[in-house]
């Protein structure tokens, strides 16, 4: 039986709220690796974490397609009530995320030690954080599975499942990695090893959850797990296919945001200190409208897989007005609550003062990038991820050619300004293939 019953503007909401802790969750584990190094060993080691981290979230995000195929073809699935397709599914993507994890450790050394080039730091901080890797990656497989299994749940309407994998992760994370510190004094590598076994224990929680989600759809199908059904060419063709093009949008979507930060570097200490506190809220907008995108994953890749106009009409207009509510409402907190947060992020008043001069392009942030958000949210349920391909590519090199034509007469205000452009042109950029989706739900 499919997972996706009628939706309502509360069970948009009901479904994005557990969304939206499960993200914020998501990067907590590196705070906590970073809180307890800066509590319990000192600032070499906090900067060999702080590096670390920042790798380690490379691979994270670099191989976020494994959440966003799994997601769509899962609703898909759902919809056209194929359980058989639901369970192929998770069958596939679960070991390729560990496959692809393994591969990363087998080689690390060449891996890693390429990437160090890219962030030179002093010999100590650099050795920390090989340390810390060494250890850490031990739980990348893990990490992967575990995107492909959130992907699966978000994709059958079962959101709290992923949330709680996220909570079984954190509540291993902390109290591990303050005794492997505190009490055997493994310094960086046992905060690595803490984060790596958290990972594998939100992983075996998911799977136990993924088993109960199954027996309650009539239960494990054997034919399903047969080598030949899960090497099934045109199935799997789909989802190299879904991979590989979410994985180049991935690639240029990070690309515009690395070059907003690097043209935010070249602006001066001031005003980059200024961008670092409003990225913040930014990342705040991000939380809570990618949760409406996920939720709209869900109920339009089940209605485009059972084939229903009404029920995807239906599903895009209720997600897509709660998106835009919450986005008018992250552009007033962020507008008349941002001067108040900046004070609180910073005690400088040179940095408070650069912050607040372009506090206003931040607030309009929620309102120009909603719809490329929701956008995202239904090609990624639709599976048209070569739409999605061609509208990152595209969109970015707009913005580069927007970015140029302003930064250099309108300094920091030309740089906010194609920054803003860069969300309407990913939006904009997709909107071509909105008619082929419609006509092939009319077929």
């Amino acid at each position: 039986m499919s997972s996706v019953t009628a939706l309502t503007r509360k069970g948009v909401l009901f479904g994005a709220v557990p969304i939206m802790v499960a993200a914020s969750l998501a990067p907590l584990v590196s705070l906590v690796d970073i809180w307890v190094v800066g509590n319990f060993i000192g600032k070499t080691a906090l900067a060999a974490i702080g590096l670390g981290t920042v790798i380690y979230g490379l691979f994270y995000w670099g191989f976020g397609f494994l959440r966003m195929s799994t997601s769509g073809l899962s609703a898909q699935a759902d919809g056209a009530q194929d359980q058989r397709a639901v369970q192929a599914h998770l069958f596939r993507a679960v070991p390729m995320g560990i496959c692809i994890g393994l591969i990363i450790v087998a080689l690390q050394g060449l891996i890693v030690g390429a990437l160090f080039v890219f962030f030179p730091a002093e010999a100590d901080v650099t050795q920390g954080a090989h340390t810390y890797l060494h250890a850490r990656l031990w739980g990348l497989p893990a990490t992967l599975a575990s995107l492909a299994l959130m992907g699966w749940f978000i994709g059958l309407a079962r959101p709290k499942r992923a949330l709680y994998m996220q909570i079984v992760l954190n509540l291993v994370n902390a109290p591990l990695s303050i005794l492997l510190v505190a009490k055997f004094d493994l310094g960086v590598y046992g905060v690595g090893a803490a984060s790596a076994a958290a990972e594998w224990c939100g992983l075996f929680a998911g799977l136990i959850l993924a088993s109960r989600e199954i027996s309650v759809r009539g239960g494990f199908d054997r034919s399903v797990a047969e080598l030949k059904s899960l090497l099934h060419l045109p199935a799997l063709r789909k989802l190299a296919s879904a991979n590989g093009n979410i994985f180049i949008r991935t690639m240029a979507l990070n690309f515009g945001f690395l070059f907003f930060a690097s043209a935010a570097t070249k602006q001066g200490t001031l005003f980059l200190a200024g961008f670092t506190v409003l990225m913040q809220f930014i990342t705040m907008t991000a939380l809570v409208l990618d949760s409406f995108a996920n939720v709209a994953e869900a109920h339009v890749g089940a209605a485009y897989g059972a084939k229903d106009v009404s029920r995807f009409d239906r599903a895009v207009r209720l997600t897509a007005e709660s998106a835009v509510f919450f986005a008018v409402l992250c552009a007033l907190i962020i507008y008349f609550f941002g001067p108040f947060a900046i004070d609180t992020l910073t005690p400088d008043l040179d940095v408070r003062e650069s912050a607040r001069a372009y506090l206003p392009f931040c607030a309009v942030v929620p309102l120009v990038g909603v719809a490329a958000w929701q956008l995202d949210g239904i090609f990624i349920g639709v599976t048209r991820t070569a739409a999605m391909r061609n509208a990152g590519v595209v969109a970015v090199i707009l913005y580069l050619v927007v970015h140029y034509s302003l930064a250099s007469r309108l300094g920091g205000t030309g740089v906010w300004g194609a920054f803003l452009f860069y969300y309407v042109a990913r939006a904009v950029t997709m909107l071509p293939a909105w008619r082929n989706i419609r006509r092939d739900l009319q077929v």
